[in-house]
């Protein structure tokens, strides 16, 4: 006898290629963004690139930060850099062609970078100043803002700047709610116009949090300044424990 951890899949389990297995329709559930969400294992990009995401919604302020960890190895276990990005957001709508997913339009205003790799911080302290931070003042693991740069050329970043979203909410099998958002372009570019909004989405992020956040954890961004590295440190390692426990 096999226990199966959820309905569809002992649903699959059961089926064959003569009898092959007729799905539930799943629930239509409104989008309610507020809280945190967390990925729930290591996820890959283009231009092999390996990170895991953690964002905060405020639902009532129309405000997102996003903290995104990037790794050179696909287990996420050798950071590379971390991209600290906050805006405001607005729904657009329901989609009308994807099914039960919302339309939406997010605007990155502010942006900080924390350096692991020692590669990657002399390739940034040796890029001219003015295109990302402050060049030469790039240290391992402190943080730096690159909204006054207008974002960092090196790794692509660039502020202001519009993206345009698809979301959809689910369930897993233990009733946590899900949030699915739209699938990143194949060529390693942004969604940064409406004909390139998503039809798909990636690997969905687990709600670990809801509590709102009244205020942007990022907001008070000092020009031409670099952060401590003990904040730092404590984003890494608040990354890292989420991801262990989701996947233990």
């Amino acid at each position: 006898h096999h226990i199966h951890p959820c309905p569809v899949c002992a649903v699959v389990y059961r089926a064959s290629e003569q009898q092959p297995p007729i799905l539930p329709p799943s629930p239509s559930i409104p989008l309610d963004l507020n809280g945190n969400w967390v990925s729930q294992r290591c996820e890959s990009r283009p231009s092999v690139l390996f990170l895991t995401r953690l964002f905060v919604f405020n639902e009532e302020q129309r405000i997102w930060e996003g903290t995104y960890q990037h790794y050179t190895d696909p287990m996420c276990r050798q950071p590379s850099f971390t991209l600290l990005a906050s805006g405001h957001y607005a729904k657009v709508g329901q989609s009308v062609k994807v099914r039960g997913a919302t339309e939406l339009v997010f605007k990155v205003t502010r942006a900080k970078v924390i350096v692991y790799d020692q590669a990657l911080l002399r390739q940034l302290n040796s890029t001219r100043n003015g295109r990302c931070g402050q060049a030469g003042k790039w240290e391992t693991g402190a943080e730096q803002d690159v909204t006054w740069t207008n974002g960092c050329d090196a790794l692509g970043i660039r502020l202001p700047h519009k993206e345009y979203e698809l979301f959809k909410m689910g369930m897993d099998h233990k009733g946590r709610p899900l949030l699915f958002n739209g699938e990143r372009p194949t060529d390693g570019s942004n969604p940064d116009r409406p004909a390139k909004r998503p039809t798909s989405f990636q690997t969905p992020m687990v709600q670990c949090s809801t509590r709102v956040a009244v205020e942007p954890r990022y907001s008070s961004y000092k020009d031409h300044s670099t952060g401590d590295k003990m904040s730092s440190a404590n984003t890494l390692h608040s990354s890292l424990i989420l991801l262990t426990l989701l996947n233990a």
